[in-house]
């Protein structure tokens, strides 16, 4: 394993934050607020996290006055929601220092209990030479049992390409897969291929629509490619438990700002002080394009 280097940095855009460096992967993590991962790479390389530099994509308004708060700002980065969606309860901005704390191969962050929803959330960074571990962990700090799912939501950055794998097992005369939709979900968007063994999204600004799928993505990946590099995240998807939005474990958002890739955990009821958890894998690999990817992880198995 690589050694690990952590330090406390002063960003220009994200102010004082975390710096980690192993010689394969640079992440920065802010401390003034969060849990926001908003910097990955390869050593030395571009950021492949969207940064919402001008605040443009928020949620305000009176209701988030109750929480202490003028609204909630995207960001960019990857951040550890609750679902099912529900406004503004999921929404509750997370504007507030964060706390850390330096493990053998990593660092745990622990965000404060938010007010209104009474709960805590961590996300527990173990960096080795191959790829990322990412925990997820959301504590039920209210008096009385919660339902959540744990939604692990990384927010890429404009102008690649996403790439999911259809459902293979074979079920003889039963179907093997489903697809959830939003309102605003068009079937013939032009971003969007439905292939026979992948499903493609492309990251456009031309188009103001934003769009959402969701499905239980048995083979438990997804990846975006851009400017030569795949961020390929990983996860256990499990079967006979119930997952929410119509059974997705995978889910996927574009509007032409960006592109998120969106992994949850099942839906469980945690007891007070209770936790659910739920963990990904992440890897940058070089590569040429979308196709190049393929045919590179294709190789590996």
């Amino acid at each position: 394993m690589n050694h690990i280097s952590v330090n406390k940095i002063q960003h220009e855009r994200f102010g004082e934050s975390l710096k980690l460096e192993n010689g394969t992967y640079c992440m920065i993590v802010p401390l003034t607020y969060g849990i926001r991962i908003m910097h990955l790479s390869l050593a030395d390389g571009e950021n492949v996290f969207f940064e919402d530099i001008e605040g443009s994509v928020r949620q305000e308004g009176p209701e988030f006055h109750a929480m202490g708060s003028d609204g909630w700002l995207l960001r960019g980065g990857h951040r550890l929601w609750a679902s099912p969606e529900a406004y503004p309860r999921t929404y509750a901005p997370d504007d507030k220092p964060i706390e850390y704390v330096l493990t053998e191969s990593g660092v745990k962050f622990i965000s404060p209990i938010e007010p209104w929803t009474h709960i805590s959330k961590e996300i527990e960074l173990l960096l080795s030479d191959e790829e990322i571990t990412i925990r997820h962990v959301i504590t039920n700090k209210g008096p009385w049992p919660i339902e959540l799912a744990p939604w692990a939501i990384s927010v890429m950055a404009p102008g690649g390409i996403a790439v999911a794998p259809q459902t293979k097992r074979e079920t003889g005369f039963l179907p093997n897969r489903s697809i959830s939709l939003w309102p605003y979900a068009k079937m013939n968007d032009e971003r969007v291929t439905w292939g026979e063994e992948l499903i493609t999204v492309r990251q456009s600004s031309e188009f103001q629509q934003a769009f959402k799928f969701g499905m239980h993505n048995e083979e438990g990946w997804a990846a975006y490619i851009r400017s030569g590099v795949a961020f390929e995240k990983r996860y256990e998807p499990q079967q006979d438990v119930h997952y929410p939005d119509f059974g997705s474990s995978f889910e996927l958002y574009t509007n032409a700002h960006m592109l998120e890739l969106e992994t949850l955990g099942p839906l469980v009821t945690i007891q007070p002080e209770q936790t659910a958890s739920h963990t990904e894998y992440w890897r940058l690999t070089a590569c040429q394009d979308a196709d190049d990817y393929i045919r590179l992880r294709s190789a590996a198995q």
